[in-house]
């Protein structure tokens, strides 16, 4: 905060540097010229000097002083008008200088006091102290958290501070809500954090990030118990941003807590995946997924069961290449599962070279290209096998393809098979 007051001063110094200099020019201009009553003073002197030598003259004819008398006397009279003279010229310019100086004074206090007023009405002082106290903060965190030390809260107070006061003289500003609310959460305030999240989406409704975060604050504030309006928030996140952690996690614990044990260890290794086994809360899930393990094991449930529901939905597939099809042994063959007369996306797919051909292949869910469109989001799919002339998974003319479908994604026949037959049309 320093360095804007130390701005602010050198800007002010300036401003007034440009008044100041044609004031004190023009100041010093009027000083060399007398005004009307210094020169009434001044004719009245040299009148008065007239008369006192002629008196002087006359005395002087009439014998009454001799000429050393008289040119002493006009000599003392001719010095005393100059004394006069500067006397006069001096007292006008120190009061000239004065009101100068008064004047100056004045304006100076006026571009001070109108320059602050104005920045306090228009200006973002309090968006600049904001600014500054969150880079402070930062810094200081992170010190302490290379020391090993946590951050002392009393940082995170006095952003709250600021912010709220922020806020006080104006509602709109999205992103002081949202950091308010994170700060919050830093504190362990979790129904203040709560409510600024929701001012949050009052004004961005759709945003996933800032649900999936509100989600996060209701379940610490209700004592980590998951409620509907959780289960809400959360599914409507996942919908949207499917690889959410925070919803992921929720989305875990909640399946946890109604014994969902394989719901739960897939949303949670789908989230060490996307955080990575080294992240800080990883090792806690993975803590988690034994513990739902062992309970599902306790309950009755087999390691192969365990791994088949792991991989979710599967569709297995014999692929066998057609007599006449031309193909080179290094072309690629993809295999592929979509959305029965829907979307052209693969909901699974893999590679396999045109050598291994015929081959019994398995889509897995854990082949999705992303986790919103997966084996597992469609009860009805359309099974692909093509062989690609460049090695792009995308259909070009002269391409050789089979294909088989609807599949029932809920009862899978046990022996599907394809044929590569189909030359892709012109």
């Amino acid at each position: 905060m320093m360095s804007l007051w130390i701005g602010l001063a050198l800007l002010s110094a300036i401003a007034l540097g440009f008044i100041f200099w044609p004031l004190i020019r023009y100041g010093n201009q009027q000083n060399g010229q007398p005004s009307e009553v210094v020169a009434d003073r001044l004719a009245e002197n040299v009148r008065l000097f007239h008369e006192h030598i002629a008196e002087l003259e006359l005395q002087l004819a009439s014998g009454r002083i001799d000429k050393v008398q008289f040119d002493q006397l006009q000599l003392e009279q001719e010095r005393s008008l100059l004394d006069d003279e500067a006397d006069i010229r001096a007292a006008q310019q120190n009061r000239t200088l004065g009101a100068g100086l008064k004047t100056l004074g004045v304006i100076a206090l006026l571009v001070v006091a109108g320059s602050w007023a104005l920045y306090q009405q228009l200006g973002s002082s309090a968006d600049v102290e904001i600014r500054l106290a969150q880079e402070l903060k930062l810094e200081l965190d992170n010190g302490d958290y290379q020391a090993g030390r946590n951050p002392d809260p009393a940082r995170a107070r006095e952003l709250v501070r600021l912010l709220e006061a922020r806020l006080a003289s104006d509602q709109e500003q999205l992103q002081y809500w949202f950091l308010l609310a994170r700060m919050q959460m830093d504190l362990n305030n979790f129904s203040q954090a709560v409510s600024s999240y929701e001012q949050v989406l009052q004004r961005d409704t759709g945003s996933p990030m800032v649900m999936a975060e509100l989600a996060q604050a209701m379940f610490l504030r209700d004592g980590n118990k998951i409620s509907q309006p959780i289960v809400d928030l959360v599914g409507k996140v996942l919908k949207m941003e499917p690889d959410n952690t925070i919803a992921l996690g929720l989305a875990g614990i909640n399946a946890f807590s109604k014994k969902d044990y394989v719901n739960a260890i897939k949303y949670w290794e789908h989230t060490v995946r996307l955080t990575g086994k080294d992240s800080p809360g990883s090792q806690a899930l993975m803590s988690g997924i034994e513990h739902a393990a062992t309970l599902y094991f306790a309950e009755g449930g087999t390691e192969a069961s365990l791994a088949a529901a792991r991989a979710g939905r599967q569709l297995s597939i014999n692929v066998s290449l057609a007599d006449g099809v031309e193909a080179s042994p290094e072309q690629i063959v993809f295999v592929y599962a979509r959305t029965w007369q829907g979307a052209k996306m693969p909901l699974a797919i893999m590679r396999v070279p045109v050598s291994e051909l015929p081959k019994r292949v398995t889509l897995t869910e854990e082949m999705a290209m992303t986790p919103a469109m997966s084996l597992g989001s469609v009860d009805n799919v359309e099974v692909v096998a093509r062989i690609s002339q460049d090695g792009t998974a995308a259909a070009k003319a002269g391409d050789w393809q089979g294909s088989f479908g609807p599949v029932d994604m809920t009862s899978v026949p046990a022996d599907l098979s394809i044929t590569i037959d189909q030359k892709v049309a012109q």
